[in-house]
């Protein structure tokens, strides 16, 4: 996997994180000596001691790995997910390629590592679910330069977040009529129709937080889920599919905004964000609702400062066909 460049162990976690480094080579050299004693108990006849220290070091390396390398892992993850529907024509595969919350954090200079994962992947469509830029920042080279790269592979599509909303509508940001001149596919609260493998796709972008959405949402989703195209609907906020959403007919919906929970916690999943508070109901993977399917981005940065832990950065690959899988 990809790796994000190497950045000062500052902040939240790093004097621990480098503390654990410490300790692990030490760790490594104790690990030895118990292989060591196992190996001469074993000749000596001395089973179950030699079983008893064996469980001692599985239990410590298991704790060393989910405490050190792994909880703070800054490695890129790509996962893969399936969506059957009677909609997709043909035997045909249709690969998404989904990133979110980038934030403007670069993945090897100039986002190379991260770009040459992408092409590798041969998605026929990149979306890109918000807040790939920050509010507070000016700089748009990340962005554009990345999309201009992304270009080169497929389609993208875009549908802004409140990161970006923040741009157009309170510093008149140039970003999205850049994005545009490019060739990007920037959907606010509107909807695009293209022909991927003979199926013909409506892409949507729904920008509006959750309580702005009677306002301006509202009628551009009862006139979308008129649509009898396999409907995509880019919408940042999963929030919206709480109440908003919660039964409109949509295919496909992909959300970011909540990075996953900052924290991924066995079973609970995400463990807060400030929206709504701990214990997101939808902080990362795929949902059956029931008229919808929707995807939620762990995203790819970290969020206030706070440190990503047990939550890898994420690049999200959606296969959708018209094969129902079965496991075994």
């Amino acid at each position: 996997m990809w790796k994000r460049e190497k950045k000062p162990e500052k902040g939240p976690g790093g004097d621990f994180v480098a503390g654990l480094k410490a300790k692990e080579k030490g760790f490594e050299v104790w690990c030895r000596k118990m292989i060591v004693a196992a190996y001469k108990g074993i000749r000596r006849g001395h089973w179950k001691k030699v079983v008893k220290r064996a469980l001692l070091v599985l239990v410590i390396v298991v704790g060393i790995l989910m405490s050190g390398r792994y909880l703070f892992s800054d490695e890129l993850e790509v996962t893969f997910h399936h969506l059957y529907s009677p909609k997709i024509l043909g035997t045909d595969n249709t690969r998404l390629v989904v990133l979110s919350d980038l934030h403007n954090r670069e993945f090897g200079p100039d986002n190379r590592e991260l770009i040459q994962q992408i092409g590798s992947l041969e998605p026929d469509l990149i979306i890109m679910a918000g807040d790939m830029v920050n509010a507070y920042e000016d700089d748009l080279d990340v962005i554009l330069h990345l999309c201009d790269e992304l270009l080169k592979i497929a389609p993208v599509y875009y549908g802004p977040g409140n990161h970006e909303n923040h741009l157009f509508y309170e510093k008149d940001s140039p970003l999205e009529s850049l994005l545009a001149e490019k060739g990007v596919h920037v959907l606010v609260n509107r909807a695009e129709e293209v022909t991927i493998h003979k199926t013909p796709f409506l892409i949507g972008g729904l920008t509006t937080a959750p309580e702005g959405y009677e306002e301006y949402g509202a009628e551009f989703i009862e006139e979308y889920e008129k649509s009898s195209d396999f409907k995509l609907l880019i919408a940042h906020y999963p929030g919206l599919y709480y109440d908003a959403l919660s039964d409109t007919e949509i295919d496909l919906g992909i959300c970011g905004h909540y990075h996953g929970g900052l924290v991924r916690l066995p079973v609970l999943e995400g463990l807060y964000h400030g929206d709504v508070g701990f214990l997101p109901k939808y902080s990362g993977g795929m949902y059956s609702l029931p008229n919808s399917t929707i995807f939620v981005s762990r995203g790819m940065e970290d969020h206030s400062g706070f440190p990503r832990i047990n939550n890898r950065p994420e690049l999200a690959v959606i296969d959708v066909n018209g094969r129902q899988e079965t496991n075994g």
